[in-house]
């Protein structure tokens, strides 16, 4: 996998600190999971235009991205262009990886995946029709389970194909008795797996406790770029209402919002350990020391105790 943790902001040289670019296809979703604060979020639903997408793809590939994530806020398969998007960024010189709930995986998409994607990472928290139903609201259980076990099974096929295909497990109350059922059917099967506690997504949820001082999460100093569905840059995922921008892509390059006055601002005060500025960030569990957050895992570039891991593992 390659890396990229040095930052160039030279008045002629632009050089991301990371060699990610995350990127939200939509916001739009065909579920009302739980954990997700959907219900709180006022910012306009949309698709991003192609053309925008290609001129954030251009401009961060010249900057030094290798690597982006297809997602955030939303069901990914939504999004009409996914696949085009995949196959430009792949064309740019890309690894790409997506993240989905899986309920729109059909045969034709699973193939197209298993072509376009080097990562997709599936989240399926619960192993019994009453379970998943009650945290997937809106989701329906057998269709899920099939198209996941499709999914699979086409990649056990396809010997030129080299998807990984990881899938998470968010315990909580509701299924944390189905735990040890979700490792069994997917642990030997799955390119990575994961078990982690939910996040708060700032003021969203109440899962997670406040720990005292707030540290940086790293986000800013050394994380990938955030672009929202419209272009807008905040500084993290768990931004959902895109509360603190950063910038615009529609009017500004990558290379303008990334050495901005705006960037500038928060990475100082994540640098000072000074959050007053910024109160999305003030009430970010993210940025509580802990050690309970990553409950299990076999994906090689994750430690178990972890607040934030990459999502790419493409060395494993």
């Amino acid at each position: 996998m390659r890396s990229g943790n040095s930052a160039t902001i030279e008045k002629d040289k632009f050089t991301l600190i990371n060699s990610e670019i995350r990127v939200e296809p939509t916001n739009m979703c065909n579920a009302k999971c739980i954990m997700c604060p959907r219900e709180k979020m006022k910012r306009p639903q949309g698709i991003l235009d192609m053309n925008l997408f290609k001129r954030i793809v251009d401009q961060s590939v010249k900057a030094g991205a290798r690597k982006i994530s297809l997602e955030n806020f939303g069901e990914t398969f939504i999004d009409p262009y996914i696949f085009e998007r995949a196959q430009y960024a792949r064309k740019s010189g890309l690894d790409t990886l997506t993240i989905t709930n899986a309920s729109l995986l059909d045969g034709d998409k699973c193939r197209k995946v298993l072509e376009l994607f080097d990562v997709i990472r599936i989240s399926m928290y619960g192993m019994t029709k009453k379970t998943y139903e009650k945290i997937h609201k809106g989701l329906n259980f057998e269709e899920v389970k099939e198209n996941v076990d499709r999914l699979f099974a086409m990649r056990q096929k396809a010997v030129k194909s080299k998807t990984k295909i990881q899938i998470y497990f968010l315990l909580m109350d509701e299924n944390k008795h189905e735990m040890r059922d979700f490792l069994k059917a997917y642990e030997k099967i799955a390119s990575g797996i994961a078990v982690w506690k939910p996040h708060n997504w700032g003021d969203g949820r109440g899962y997670r406790k406040a720990l005292g001082k707030k540290l940086t999460c790293g986000r800013p100093l050394t994380g990938p770029l955030q672009m929202q569905w419209d272009g807008l840059v905040v500084p993290c995922c768990y931004d959902y209402d895109s509360r603190m921008i950063l910038g615009d892509l529609t009017k500004q390059t990558v290379q303008e919002v990334f050495k901005g006055e705006k960037y500038n601002k928060i990475r100082r005060a994540h640098e000072k350990g000074d959050f007053s500025e910024f109160p999305f960030c003030e009430v970010c569990d993210q940025l509580n020391k802990r050690d309970d957050v990553l409950v299990y895992t076999n994906i090689g570039n994750a430690k178990v105790g972890a607040t934030n891991t990459a999502y790419f593992d493409l060395d494993k």
